[in-house]
């Protein structure tokens, strides 16, 4: 009876010195040497299933099967959060009428701001390029203060300064100040094309008996443009990819729509990288259609195509 009361003394308090000696380096090596110095087999096996009853080793082991369970279900719970997500972003409260709408107003910045910088860098050009300083001096002086200023400087000084005192909507603003800044290289691109032509061209056209104008659109134009197109579209897809600045100025485009959906469901990584993907898909959409106008304007493949027709 004594011998079994000093026993089961024994296990209590190598089962509570446990705890104590687990955190020490060599503590499981003093409970073992104590377990066979003063313990019989049986009661050594008695005492490591008691030990492993006690809290200490179930609040270490719990974490382990919730490991293996995160384990078995990580690939569930990724695609799982992936439709969680899209379903958050994209479905809930339609927020993909705001992509839209952005997109659309990417869309319209873009095309009419290219437009507007087409025609204008021509005029620009065509000062640029004459010998007359009223016109020559203006225009450098223009095309130095666009491309040395940032281009959301220059959106905010048009909208915050020089359309201050005027009841405008923002995207009209922008469109001025994206076509202005468009024009100054667009106006550059066509100087350096033009001179890029031979002048016994011109020469050669008057001599034929074209005048100076028709020259120009008959003969240096259509080189001039197939030369250009390659820098042209570049710049274009650079104008693209600018018109994300424009929600500086309380513009709803495609980067500000996504920063609204980010502020409502505080996920950055899903509206941000749809955006991207948008944006590349649009620029290599608009690539795609300036290489076929490229091609077009490339008579040797037309040649090639009219030969094989």
């Amino acid at each position: 009876m004594v011998k079994s009361t000093v026993r089961y003394l024994l296990l209590f308090i190598l089962g509570g010195s446990m705890l104590f000696a687990a955190s020490h380096t060599q503590g499981e090596q003093l409970i073992a040497a104590a377990s066979r110095a003063f313990l019989p087999a049986s009661a050594h096996a008695e005492s490591l299933g008691a030990g492993n009853q006690t809290p200490g080793s179930a609040t270490v082991s719990a974490p382990a099967s919730a490991d293996h369970d995160k384990t078995e279900t990580g690939t569930p719970t990724f695609f799982t959060s992936l439709a969680n997500s899209f379903h958050s972003n994209i479905i809930e409260e339609n927020r993909y009428l705001l992509i839209v709408s952005g997109l659309k107003t990417t869309a319209i910045i873009a095309v009419l701001s290219t437009v507007l910088g087409t025609f204008l860098g021509a005029l620009v050009c065509f000062m640029r390029m004459s010998r007359n300083p009223i016109l020559n001096i203006p225009a450098k002086a223009y095309i130095f203060i666009q491309r040395g200023t940032p281009l959301l400087v220059s959106l905010m000084l048009m909208y915050y300064v020089v359309f201050a005192s005027v009841d405008i909507s923002p995207v009209p603003v922008s469109i001025i100040a994206f076509g202005m800044n468009f024009a100054a290289y667009v106006a550059e691109i066509y100087r350096a094309g033009i001179n890029s032509i031979d002048k016994g061209q011109m020469e050669a056209g008057i001599a034929m008996g074209f005048t100076k104008f028709r020259t120009i659109l008959f003969i240096i134009l259509p080189q001039t443009i197939r030369r250009i197109l390659p820098v042209y579209k570049g710049e274009f897809i650079s104008l693209l990819k600018m018109t994300s600045v424009v929600g500086y100025i309380a513009v709803q485009d495609l980067t500000k729509a996504s920063d609204i959906i980010r502020s409502r469901t505080f996920d950055a990584f899903f509206p941000l990288v749809m955006v991207a993907i948008l944006y590349i898909f649009i620029s290599w959409v608009v690539m795609l259609a300036l290489e076929n106008v490229e091609k077009l304007a490339d008579p040797k493949l037309r040649r090639k195509q009219v030969q094989g027709a």
